[in-house]
């Protein structure tokens, strides 16, 4: 598994993981409201997304090819 997909997991992990829990919550106390608190914090997800981006650009890592025992024909 690559640093990618590895990191790519985790992301949908967690983003499955918090919206288990707010509907969790919807269901527990009648006075929450999923859709409320999506509409308030939106903007808080388009933030997070874009500091993954920058996080992602400043900490990539080019690998370098395999060479060695590479047979020619």
């Amino acid at each position: 598994m690559t640093i990618r997909s590895r990191s790519g997991a985790l992301t949908a992990g967690l983003i499955l993981i918090s919206i288990g829990l707010i509907f969790l919550l919807q269901n527990m106390y009648e006075h929450f409201s999923a859709w409320r608190l999506i509409a308030h914090y939106w903007p808080v997800i388009l933030i997070i997304i874009g500091l993954r981006k920058l996080y992602d650009y400043f900490t990539w890592q080019e690998i370098p090819p395999v060479t060695g025992n590479v047979p020619k024909e």
